[in-house]
């Protein structure tokens, strides 16, 4: 039995067709025969895709769209605003890869378009779920949803627990961007980790259509240690590293930052050893020298700054007894409070912790004093009101997107308003123009800790 798609039948095909409707049954076979020929032809043209495609470096008004084939082939995008619109946009790129990997630009801000990748002999098809939004007007008040969560990527029960947490309760309201704070694929950031452990598990769901913002942790950089030059992290991912999504230019993918509507987000490399062998800590180093930068040209009312190792934890990790999480907190932090970033978030603690809003607290966790230390007004407990003066900077451990539990000497954590090592979860947060609400969605569904954030 010939089975022929007519969706994959050229105009020539379907001519052969119709002349031989009225002819003899071995005519009609013999048609039949060349023009399965000519679909299988249509067909062997087509890449097998066997990555994504995923969302790199989104802005108001382009995006990169990456994916992977088996062979070598030329790459081709064709956007359309509109579902089952057949005219659109279409940009080609004619190096043959495996790798692809297209900018497409002239976009405009807020606004969901639909795409297809492919190559310029194949046709390309346009999937419902294949779809990006370019983010908002930078500095517009428009509602945006973020998506926080780390340590993820092992394959574990408790990972696709985490996702499928997140489905159900964002189905209404996906997510507009989503954050990964480092140890993103387990067990040393090979590609076949990534493929196994992340692409697997999130393609589907939410790699095809949702903005991606990653940072690397220690796994990522797996056997190369701290040099970020043979790690597969940054051979898989784009990062905005010229300032098109805003704020100023990084020049390099470690570290970047983003305007996305009214929230400036920064993304640093807390385990590579940059520009010479500085670390996250070293006040000169350019990443900082960077960060100082960034902070100052920021006119966002909203600051997120993110990266792997926590300053404050007492879960699977110690801030008193890791030498790298002491020197965060005691030289990074003076500077975050400086120009009043209002989160700060971490993974590598494979727990959930939630500060309060803090403010010259840099030594050990039992020196902690809330007289001293805390920073807030309140109009009631975790909903916070902040005036021109600023609040303290939150603190929130989200670690335990896969990897889950721990507690170290000294648990809980005495800065902490919340916490929790037993159960995993990642943490949603939704700005609305100058409120902020945040929850804690654990694997279960639950949402276990909450927030929010007015600013007067």
């Amino acid at each position: 039995m010939v089975v022929i798609f007519y969706n994959e039948l050229t105009t020539q095909s379907y001519l052969i067709l119709k002349l031989c409707e009225k002819r003899n049954t071995m005519i009609r076979l013999a048609a039949l025969f060349v023009i399965s020929q000519i679909a299988c032809q249509s067909l062997a043209q087509t890449p097998n895709i066997i990555r994504g495609p995923y969302l790199n470096s989104v802005t108001s008004s382009s995006a990169v769209i990456r994916w992977r084939t088996e062979n070598p082939t030329d790459s081709k995008v064709s956007l359309h605003p509109e579902m089952n619109k057949v005219k659109g946009v279409s940009v080609t790129d004619s190096n043959l890869v495996t790798d692809h990997e297209v900018t497409v630009s002239g976009l405009k801000a807020n606004t969901k378009y639909y795409y297809a990748v492919g190559t310029t002999k194949s046709k390309v098809l346009t999937f419902e779920e294949q779809y990006f939004t370019t983010a908002p007007t930078i500095g517009s008040t428009s509602p945006v949803r973020i998506w926080a969560l780390g340590d993820f990527g092992d394959g574990s029960k408790n990972q696709l627990d985490c996702r499928d947490a997140i489905i159900q309760q964002t189905a209404s309201h996906r997510p507009d961007a989503w954050l990964w704070l480092g140890d993103n694929a387990y067990n040393i950031g090979l590609d076949e980790e990534y493929q196994r452990n992340v692409f697997r598990i999130y393609q589907e769901s939410f790699l095809r259509n949702t903005t991606l913002y990653p940072t690397p942790g220690n796994h990522d950089y797996g056997k190369a240690k701290r040099n970020p030059t043979d790690v597969s992290y940054f051979k898989i991912f784009t990062m905005p590293k010229e300032g098109e999504a805003g704020g100023i230019p990084s020049g390099s993918e470690s570290y970047y930052s983003v305007d996305y509507g009214n929230v400036h987000l920064i993304s640093l490399d807390s385990q590579g050893e940059l520009d010479g062998g500085f670390r996250i800590y070293d006040t000169l180093s350019k990443q900082v020298t960077w960060l100082k930068k960034d902070l100052a040209n920021n006119k966002l009312p909203w600051t997120i700054v993110y990266f792997h190792h926590p300053p404050y934890t007492k879960g699977s990790h110690d801030s008193d007894r890791e030498n790298e999480l002491v020197k965060i907190r005691e030289n990074l932090l003076t500077i975050l409070e400086r120009h009043k970033v209002d989160l700060v978030l971490a993974g590598h603690s494979h727990v959930y912790e939630r500060t309060h809003p803090l403010r010259g607290h840099y030594g050990a966790a039992n020196t902690f004093d809330a007289k001293k230390h805390v920073v807030e007004k309140t109009d009631s407990p975790n909903n916070y009101r902040v005036g021109k003066s600023g609040q303290g900077v939150i603190y929130i451990v989200s670690g335990s997107g896969g990897q889950v539990g721990g507690q170290a000497e000294g648990y809980p954590l005495r800065a902490a308003t919340y916490y929790n090592t037993t159960v995993g979860g990642s943490l949603i947060m939704d700005f609305n123009d100058n409120k902020l609400d945040a929850k804690w969605i654990c694997a279960d569904g639950q949402v276990r800790d909450q927030f929010s954030i007015i600013k007067e």
